[in-house]
């Protein structure tokens, strides 16, 4: 319920936002830079407020109440507090850089700078991660030069995939929760490092770069001030809320087609028995009903991925395009990517959203 609330607060006051002419309250272009440093200021300030309570609730209260691993309060206020830091920061940068780029080449060359801010959070979710939340060292996996496993607090850290080279990103505690069977991950997030993984990556890129397009030509768009960047980022907003509901059915045939891949060189019933495992671990809900699965679930039910667990693996799939791209809306003030009910309050997840 912290997600689908939190979620839904951003949504109608995006709406309510740009339906009151919000727009029109902020600089314009002919404001001088003080005034549009102050405006993107109070609008970020605005953004931690209302995010306060539902981060507390996800990151903090509910957690301490049905006795999940969370730091302590002050533990969980700096971190949470760092996490806030980092994210200003790159918002801040990301629309300097969108108006500066809208001033001197106009829309063409902001949209062209949004796609690359765009791609380098995707590709540098590592550091950028790193960055926001305290991760303990990484160390590399024994025999594998492209696997790395990193040490985490919040049990809902399942690394994943992430640089040029699609690096593998393993939590180092899955070493003693899988002990033998870790194997048999590594092998699914090897075969979802190549191709999988850039393909996911690049229609993450797109989805967010075409909503950032459309959105600039929507009533109160531009690129030409923090006043018109910000109603981009209200509209980009809502656009984003349509990805949680679209982007999941294009990430859940990338998950089974890892789980096939797996399901080559290993027992099927080995290959299960990771699945329940490291479900256990996160959501620990191996059955959904349908219509739940299909709404904000980029990752099916355990039961439902071994019911699929049937090589040869399917045609290429992207892998966690819906994941991938909530991080990637830092870079037009998305206000969803800390909403969602797996990561709200949580900072080592704001980037590394959890995969299967």
């Amino acid at each position: 319920m912290v997600g689908i609330t939190g979620v839904g607060i951003w949504v109608v006051a995006a709406v309510a936002f740009l339906a009151a002419g919000g727009p029109s309250a902020l600089p314009g272009p002919d404001a001088d830079f003080s005034d549009q440093a102050a405006a993107l200021a109070a609008v970020l300030g605005v953004y931690a407020v209302v995010s306060l309570p539902f981060d507390a609730l996800g990151g903090y209260v509910l957690p301490r109440r049905f006795g999940r691993a969370c730091p302590d309060r002050d533990a969980w206020v700096l971190g949470w507090a760092r996490g806030v830091l980092v994210q200003w920061i790159v918002m801040t940068l990301s629309v300097l850089a969108v108006v500066s780029a809208g001033r001197a080449g106009g829309v063409a060359l902001a949209i062209v700078v949004v796609a690359v801010i765009a791609q380098l959070i995707g590709v540098a979710r590592t550091p950028l991660a790193r960055m926001v939340a305290d991760l303990g060292p990484a160390r590399p996996h024994p025999g594998k030069a492209d696997v790395v496993l990193v040490a985490a607090a919040d049990p809902g850290f399942t690394g994943g995939v992430a640089g040029f080279g699609g690096r593998v990103i393993i939590p180092e505690a899955w070493t003693e929760a899988l002990g033998t069977d870790l194997e048999v991950e590594v092998t699914r997030r090897t075969w979802a490092s190549r191709a999988p993984y850039w393909f996911g990556l690049l229609l993450a890129a797109a989805w967010t770069v075409g909503g950032v397009a459309i959105a600039i030509v929507l009533p109160g768009g531009g690129v030409q001030s923090v006043g018109e960047v910000v109603a981009v980022g209200a509209w980009f907003t809502l656009w984003s809320f349509i990805g949680l509901l679209v982007l999941p059915s294009l990430s859940r045939p990338g998950v089974m087609a890892a789980d096939a891949a797996a399901a080559e060189q290993y027992p099927a019933d080995r290959v299960a028995r990771v699945i329940r495992t490291l479900d256990g671990l996160q959501d620990d809900e191996p059955e959904r009903p349908d219509a739940v699965e299909v709404i904000f679930h980029p990752i099916p039910s355990a039961s439902r991925r071994i019911a699929r667990l049937t090589p040869p693996r399917p045609a290429l799939r992207p892998w966690h395009v819906a994941r991938m791209a909530l991080p990637m809306s830092w870079c037009m003030l998305g206000l969803l990517g800390r909403a969602v009910h797996c990561n709200a309050g949580r900072p080592e997840l704001w980037v590394m959203l959890p995969a299967d």
